[in-house]
């Protein structure tokens, strides 16, 4: 049975925040932003895993609440941004 902020989720507005061309992008976007306490979901989860070839044309979509998109697109731009400094 779902609880508490999980049923919060469910019923919320979603809004795309990425679309990724691999599913392993998406997930670790997603682990990124579990990590400060916001929920995201992979719209496209099944069929990046199952025929990963089709997602080339649309991409892998990382949604997540409204109230979030703010925050979110600042932790995964500060993501990017650690990932592409050497």
């Amino acid at each position: 049975m779902l609880q508490g902020s999980m049923v919060q989720f469910i019923l919320c507005r979603m809004v795309i925040l990425r679309k990724y061309t691999m599913l392993m992008q998406a997930e670790l976007a997603k682990l990124e932003l579990s990590s400060f306490g916001i929920n995201a979901v992979i719209l496209d989860e099944n069929l990046g895993s199952i025929a990963p070839h089709l997602t080339l044309l649309n991409g892998v979509r990382l949604a997540v609440a409204d109230e979030d998109e703010q925050e979110a697109t600042a932790i995964l731009d500060a993501m990017t941004k650690r990932n592409t400094e050497q």
